[in-house]
């Protein structure tokens, strides 16, 4: 058998690929220790456009072709199942990931697509091999997957429930990637860049956050052991990797296992690596930022969302706007830098009335911004305009109040709701001002990578309030 997993071809859109997909690597690991010799593997990167995604299609001839997408790029991914099916019309198409976790009605209404995987693909892709092969069980018992019947008809079957012990996943099939295609994190201290989960999941549930892959079954939130984490960073640092993203939605959701991970990491001895990672407000220690120190972890990306606290409240954000302030000031005693991520025009309901952040809210946001850049608090941010995405609370709100834009929602930069009082003008120029003092802040710090000039247009035109270029729109 012959499997072929995918990205979106991403020359054919803004979508740009900094670190290969992991859920993807996964799965190809998860693939080849389960089926042995009898299956052979290949990752085809977002690295290409549409005619090469296809050329390399033909010269494989995969027995099964694997697409993983989120819903900014869906159109994207339905235009490429369609070609994929028009020219090879017996293969038979998978798509995994965000979307298809989130909306798999839609990715089988809107294109092609044979079959959904809900959630965690580790043992789905596995059974769903097995059946193609004819040694496996029918659809319908595989747990975990949604597709369309003879007659139409489409069938979700159980849900599947996800792994309790991480450590029993295989590492990711780290050599199908070649490292020098990715430009990793724009802000960096080294090169090649890679990235590893380090859990799976959050605990809270904030309203912009769609995050179905982990919500779809409980628990929400699960964690590698150090040793295993630990293990993984090794074996990067051995093909080459020297800055490590320890992803996960945020390291310090356990503070007691966080310092056991960099107890561990730092156990390893790696003198010329470098670290970085997410955090929440709040369950910041001065134990973890030193022990943060000691395995060269030198920036935090830490998520501020909103300057409004009664924004962090409607949201669910489960934070205070002191407790940004202290994070800082906790990490900064550490000398770490700090990255912090910015949403814009949140909205939310309270006992069901529509609420929303005005123009005056998001000045009120940006000013905080400048305060904790003022106070040597905050050293770079990046801002969005908050973005409904279908798993998230955030999506059914839009849809009963009629937020939802005319236009397909393909990025985080433009007015991605209609809400009252608020024009694409506002939108314009919050993002015009929260650009320039990004940028202003990037330039004065340095560490940005130079691979990432092909973005620069895409600012500029952001910051002279010319708007999207046109592969946006």
């Amino acid at each position: 058998m012959k499997i072929l997993l995918c990205d979106p071809p991403g020359k054919e859109s803004h979508y740009y690929a900094a670190f290969p997909n992991l859920g993807i690597l996964y799965l190809a690991s998860a693939l080849r220790r389960r089926l042995g010799a009898s299956c052979r593997v290949l990752y085809l990167d977002a690295h290409r456009d549409l005619k090469e995604h296809l050329r390399a299609v033909d010269r494989f001839r995969p027995d099964v072709y694997g697409l993983s997408f989120s819903f900014p790029v869906k159109s994207l991914a339905y235009e490429v199942v369609s070609r994929v099916k028009a020219e090879f019309r017996d293969l038979p198409v998978v798509c995994g990931g965000p979307m298809p976790s989130a909306a798999a009605g839609e990715v089988l209404a809107r294109s092609p697509t044979d079959i959904c995987v809900l959630g965690e693909g580790e043992e789905v892709i596995g059974d769903l091999v097995d059946h193609f092969r004819g040694k496996g069980v029918s659809l319908e018992r595989i747990p975990g997957i949604a597709f369309r019947m003879a007659d139409g008809a489409v069938v979700e079957t159980a849900k599947r429930k996800p792994f309790e012990d991480l450590d029993r996943i295989p590492f990711p099939a780290w050599d199908l990637v070649d490292f020098s295609k990715y430009a990793g994190w724009f802000v960096r201290r080294a090169r090649p860049q890679a990235h590893i989960f380090i859990n799976r999941g959050c605990p809270f549930d904030c309203n912009y956050c769609s995050n179905p892959v982990w919500k779809y079954a409980k628990p929400w939130v699960r964690l590698r052991s150090p040793g295993n984490i630990a293990g993984e960073v090794r074996l990067l640092h051995d093909l080459g990797a020297r800055e490590i993203y320890l992803s996960s939605d945020e390291f310090n959701v356990d503070v007691s296992w966080a310092l056991e991970v960099c107890r561990a990491i730092e156990a390893l001895g790696l003198k010329d690596a470098f670290f970085n990672c997410n955090l929440r407000p709040g369950a910041m220690t001065p134990e973890l930022a030193r022990a943060f120190k000691k395995i060269n972890l030198w920036i935090a990306h830490l998520g501020i969302e909103s300057g409004n606290q009664r924004t962090l409240d409607g949201v669910g954000k489960k934070t205070r706007l002191e407790d940004i302030v202290e994070s800082c000031r906790i990490l900064k005693n550490e000398g770490l830098m700090i990255f912090g991520f910015v949403m814009l025009f949140h909205a939310w309901e309270e006992n069901g009335r529509l609420c929303w952040e005005t123009a005056e809210d998001v000045d009120r946001t940006l000013d905080f911004c400048r305060f904790l850049f003022r106070e040597r608090l905050l050293d770079y941010m990046s801002c969005q305009v908050t973005t409904p995405m279908p798993g998230s609370r955030l999506w059914a709100t839009a849809l009963r109040h009629g937020l939802l834009p005319r236009h397909e929602i393909k990025g985080t930069f433009k007015r991605n709701m209609i809400l009252p009082g608020v024009g694409s003008g506002d939108v314009q120029r919050a993002i015009r001002r929260g650009f320039w003092l990004k940028n202003a802040y990037l330039f004065r710090n340095g560490h940005f990578s130079l691979r990432h000039l092909a973005a620069g247009w895409t600012n500029l035109r952001l910051m002279l309030g010319l708007g999207l270029p046109r592969r946006f729109n």
